[in-house]
């Protein structure tokens, strides 16, 4: 798609000197998705010369200074014409260090240079501008004629890149990135460049434990050089579990978890309940456009009877991502933050797809409407936001939601309604002894 643009907008002068239509290009997606990369490719494909400007530098500056600054660097780029300047983390310009608030003066004043910047040039000049955020000043998106999400990558594509950064590497034939790309979801170009390091470093920590203390004389040494050291599977899977520790656990990290249904005694009617409602629309998808509306589950009971088990049960099972979120971590002080929470908790998980989003107390998350008792009627928003994100699941969407709670008396009404919260399993304590004594099989397998 960007090379498209590229190749259309760079050949604007070359059949009519007189245009000076501009063709910039916002460029938004997650951090180190590999945005600056497809622009450094397209760039070296077409022959187009690449002037970058980091709007990081600007940040905390007066007005006046962010002008000239800004106005000199897309000067000093036109030079290098027909060329694309980069403006990266363009939502960065006019922010103040320590406030939220936006410099209108700096963001008009940018808006009005990516407008005009083709008016005095004889060869196109294309302005692209990275974001990581998705509000922008509506002043500067209207400056840019195109507008471009890139996502977090498939399972298909994680595997093809991971082949691709292999490539550099000798691998051993143990290697799976097939497998590796299933335990990766969410991960993003940066990620799986640091997961492929990470791994040359465990493979050569291996071969130094392997030599020992006593070491290696010279030609012991070239003959290791020579042979050069394989990558296996266990130095990518070492490489993938010190990354995923690594990980902001605020609202989690998508993963696999390790936990199966043999572990977890008794609840055979729950279990398969669980199933029918979240392996059934996946191994059958044409169900879901017959016109049956999804269903979520929410799981209630008193605490310590397995819910949480359960649902990363019933994730391990069938091969799906978990994101599991507590009520509480989304709630912020800050006016908006906590709806804006919700919503990056969606979005994570429909980067990761398919994926499970557990949401454990959530009588805490999503309260009665009106009855919450907060001033500033945060929860009340907070129950909206969620019902809206809910609802925005379509049918193609391969996220499923589960809920747990110790009272559902407590969560409000529109959250039971059908295609949300509508299958209410009860998750109790064993009380016959065949419940019991499964229980302790699995405790004692």
């Amino acid at each position: 798609m960007i090379y498209g643009m590229l190749q259309a907008a760079s050949g604007i002068q070359i059949i009519s000197e007189k245009s000076h239509l501009s063709c910039n290009i916002l460029f938004s997606g997650p951090p180190c998705c590999g945005k600056t990369t497809v622009i450094k490719s397209v760039c070296r494909s077409l022959n187009l010369h690449l002037y970058q400007v980091n709007c990081h530098e600007f940040v905390g500056e007066i007005s006046a200074v962010v002008e000239a600054k800004l106005k000199n660097k897309i000067l000093k780029g036109k030079t290098y014409a027909p060329c694309v300047i980069l403006l990266k983390n363009i939502h960065l310009v006019g922010k103040e260090r320590e406030t939220v608030s936006e410099d209108f003066r700096v963001i008009h004043s940018l808006a009005n240079q990516l407008k005009n910047v083709n008016q005095d040039s004889v060869f196109p000049v294309v302005i692209i501008g990275t974001s990581t955020e998705k509000k922008l000043s509506n002043d500067l998106v209207s400056s840019f004629l195109h507008t471009v999400q890139m996502a977090a990558p498939s399972e298909e594509e994680r595997s093809l890149l991971l082949q691709d950064l292999l490539t550099v590497c000798d691998v051993g034939n143990d290697v799976s990135t097939c497998y590796l790309a299933q335990r990766t979801a969410g991960f993003v170009l940066g990620d799986l460049c640091a997961l492929v390091n990470q791994a040359i470093r465990n493979a050569y920590r291996r071969i130094r434990k392997f030599v020992g203390e006593k070491g290696l004389n010279l030609k012991e040494e070239e003959d290791i050089i020579l042979a050069s050291v394989p990558l296996v599977q266990k130095d990518l899977i070492y490489a993938l579990e010190t990354l995923q520790s690594k990980f902001a656990e605020a609202i989690g990290a998508p993963k696999i978890p390790d936990v199966k249904f043999e572990d977890i005694g008794g609840l055979a009617q729950v279990k398969q309940e669980i199933l029918d409602t979240i392996q059934l629309p996946l191994e059958h998808p044409e169900i879901l456009f017959s016109g049956l509306r999804r269903s979520g589950v929410l799981l209630y009971g008193p605490p310590g009877s397995g819910k949480t088990m359960l649902a990363k049960a019933v994730a391990t099972e069938c091969s799906l991502n978990f994101l599991s979120v507590k009520g509480p971590e989304l709630i912020n002080m800050y006016v908006g933050q906590s709806e804006e929470n919700v919503r990056a908790v969606f979005s994570q998980a429909r980067s990761a797809v398919p994926c499970i989003i557990f949401f454990d107390e959530l009588d805490s998350l999503a309260p009665n409407r009106g009855r919450s008792g907060d001033s500033g009627g945060v929860m009340d928003r907070v129950v909206s936001q969620l019902l809206a994100e809910l609802d925005g699941l379509n049918k193609k969407s391969e996220v499923f939601v589960i809920g747990a709670t110790n009272r559902p008396d407590l969560i409000d009404p529109a959250l039971l309604r059908p295609g949300r919260f509508d299958r209410l399993l009860y998750v109790g304590i064993p009380e016959d002894k065949r419940s019991k004594l499964n229980i302790l099989k699995a405790l004692t397998r």
